[in-house]
């Protein structure tokens, strides 16, 4: 456990650092607060540092190339280009939250990715595709001043044995500050794995998806991929760098990630890889412009889910004893909201997520409303017993913004209606528990 706890602290910090959290660690099986806090923020930089590349490399530099091409031209490009990431700057102060789990912001301005490249391609670009001229394009290209991207990491448990330090903190940042609903007993390592596979599984469907894309009559996109493997390779991390939505984690323990990507930006994408790789007939460059006609959708999008490993699952603590359950405790119940666009977006996607949210907080406010009228004792509701006790105000709130989404649809004019749906039975673990403690 020293060993790699050491090799965990070395990751992205100075020896001394390194070397003072070491020492107290030796001293104590079970990790300070400040050690925990000092791993988090780290793990969350290492992160941020991850995501910032993938960032970078999906930046074009000229209508054909971009800088994941120019990366892979040496790896001694790829190398410093990581080295020089260690130097991007923290956009504000770590923020760690009531689960262990630390975000860092970090970003990089759109001159600075250029001077850099630019130093890059003079000390050991020796190829002729790209010429240290076509960086200074990249402003124009690329319409972004400033990337900025979100790290977030964990501290290990004081229980668990980390196997893998060198992966340690390569997850995303959690969808809530609260704890999920049904995930009380998840530790937040467990949270980010479970977030990160169900990445990994969502990138991996929407791979199968494209390659079932069809280019011609008797063509598809899987038929060109399987010519050459380094049309493979590079198609996958090409899907690596799209875009994922947020998490949500399921009452069940299962997170659901959404990815997706234009079908523009595919056609782009395989293009190139034509141009680069291919050395067959079967399949003309000028095929690819006719997958517009072939496709229907413009967007393609892939739901991937996860689970956290079973080690990182604690033994849920048990029910306090209530003798008299009122009847609702073993129901679930749902509730309907709606919302609308801004009249600005109305038929685009952004107002239709717009709308979207704005029908779940609608549909939240309903459940909270028929929450409030349900009956604890014969004469108290859950709106007298908050009335009385104030402090369990937070974790109503909490269990309420936890209803998971049952369905979402849309009318002809983008009016969202959207239906939650919770579990009754964490309502009494928060009543009852309040009762005990007055009991007592």
């Amino acid at each position: 456990m020293r060993h790699v706890l050491r090799r965990m602290l070395l990751l992205g910090m100075g020896v001394v650092v390194g070397a003072a959290a070491m020492e107290a660690y030796g001293q104590s099986r079970e990790l300070t607060d400040a050690q925990k806090k000092l791993l988090a923020q780290r793990a969350a930089r290492v992160d941020a540092m991850r995501k910032l590349a993938e960032q970078i490399k999906g930046l074009r530099i000229t209508s054909s190339t971009y800088v994941k091409d120019f990366v892979a031209e040496d790896d001694r490009i790829e190398t410093e280009l990581r080295a020089f990431l260690r130097g991007a700057r923290e956009a504000g102060p770590p923020r760690y939250y009531s689960d262990g789990v630390c975000d860092l912001d970090m970003e990089v301005t759109m001159e600075w990715v250029v001077t850099t490249l630019k130093e890059l391609h003079t000390r050991h670009y020796k190829g002729d595709r790209i010429k240290a001229t076509d960086f200074e394009q990249m402003t124009q290209r690329n319409e972004r001043q400033v990337i900025k991207v979100t790290g977030s990491g964990a501290p290990p448990s004081d229980e668990i044995e980390i196997d893998d330090a060198d992966s340690y903190g390569d997850f995303g940042a959690p969808a809530t500050r609260a704890v999920p609903f049904g995930w009380e007993n998840v530790m937040p390592q467990g949270r980010l794995m479970a977030r990160r596979a169900a990445e990994v599984d969502a990138m991996r469907k929407l791979a199968e998806r494209i390659k079932g894309l069809q280019i011609t009559s008797t063509t598809f996109v899987r038929d060109f991929v399987a010519e050459d493997d380094r049309i493979n390779t590079e198609l996958n991390t090409f899907i690596r760098g799209v875009r994922k939505g947020e998490p949500r984690y399921e009452p069940d323990q299962i997170c659901s990630v959404e990815c997706e990507v234009t079908l523009e930006q595919v056609i782009s994408t395989l293009k190139e890889l034509h141009t680069r790789h291919y050395k067959g007939d079967r399949i003309r460059a000028t095929d690819f412009e006719q997958m517009t006609q072939r496709v229907e959708t413009k967007v393609i999008k892939e739901t991937g889910n996860g689970v956290p490993p079973a080690q990182y699952i604690k033994q849920p603590p048990p029910v306090p004893p209530a003798p008299d359950l009122p009847d609702w405790v073993t129901e679930r119940v749902q509730a309907v909201g709606n919302g609308v666009p801004p009249a600005d977006m109305q038929g685009t996607a952004q107002g239709r997520l717009m709308a979207a949210r704005a029908a779940e907080l609608d549909a939240k406010r309903k459940l909270a409303e028929e929450l409030n009228g349900f009956f604890i004792t014969s004469d108290t509701t859950v709106r007298d017993f908050v009335a009385q006790h104030d402090e369990i105000r937070t974790d109503l709130d909490t269990f309420i913004q936890g209803a998971s989404v049952v369905s979402t649809e849309y009318d002809e004019e983008d009016t969202a209606t959207v239906t939650v749906e919770i579990p009754l039975q964490r309502l009494w673990e928060i009543v009852s528990i309040r009762m005990e403690l007055r009991r007592g």
